[in-house]
């Protein structure tokens, strides 16, 4: 019986030590290569090589790597710090390849003043990109910075509207209000807070219906959101 307990501990203390020995020698292994992804259903921001640009200043000998030296959650964060990514995926495949997903941060206004930047839904910067210029509402002078978020909930609302994002051209904001303008009119929309904006443009957009059909929408040149439950409209003056 003794005999057989021994016999079983061997076969358990050896396959246990061919799995140490096997994880030693892959962790000792060197990466072979790495393969970025950039997510196609974000704005193409940041380009492939730019990316292994960065991947060969982290590693500066990227196929000689070991496996066992890779942290990828730091990797992630250094990777993560250019202001053109918004977040990174890394992880190593069977056959020693390193794979980085990197999703780009999404612009949803740009500002043109006297320094020109994108800003994210959260109101954040986004420095312009070599790689991809977006098609987004555009702000044309120089916002306070505690302005940014107001603006890009705006800029939202805009460009997710088919009958605005073609019906509004430049904004500009003047601390306390914002003028947007219209195209192919002679008047501008202005709101002095974004808040209920979806309601706001409803009202705005039923508004322009009306006055369109009974050839008033020439006679105005100003066109006031912020009143409850109606829209203020200043006339041209002769």
């Amino acid at each position: 019986m003794w005999v057989r307990v021994i016999s079983f501990s061997f076969w358990i203390l050896l396959s246990i030590g061919m799995i140490v020995l096997s994880l030693h020698r892959n962790s000792a292994r060197s990466v072979q290569g790495f393969h970025v992804h950039i997510d196609e259903h974000y704005p193409q921001m940041i380009s492939k090589d730019s990316v292994d640009n960065m991947l060969k200043l982290v590693f500066k000998d990227s196929t000689s790597k070991q496996k066992s030296e890779i942290h990828l959650k730091r990797l992630e964060l250094q990777l993560a710090q250019n202001d053109l990514i918004k977040k990174t995926e890394a992880f190593l495949t069977l056959d020693n390849v390193l794979h980085i997903k990197v999703l780009p941060r999404i612009p949803v206004a740009r500002v043109k003043g006297k320094s020109e930047f994108y800003l994210d839904a959260e109101g954040r910067p986004i420095p312009l990109s070599p790689n991809h210029e977006a098609d987004v509402p555009t702000i044309v002078n120089d916002p306070d910075v505690d302005r940014f978020e107001a603006l890009s909930a705006l800029s939202i609302a805009i460009a997710q509207d088919r009958f605005l994002a073609s019906h509004i051209g430049d904004i500009r904001d003047h601390g306390d209000e914002v003028s947007m303008y219209v195209i192919d009119q002679k008047y501008q929309i202005k709101i002095k807070s974004v808040d209920d904006i979806q309601t706001k443009f409803k009202k705005y957009k039923a508004f322009y219906a009306v006055a369109t059909d009974q050839g008033l929408i020439g006679d105005y040149r100003e066109v006031a959101l912020d009143y409850s439950n109606q829209i203020i409209c200043k006339r041209n003056t002769l």
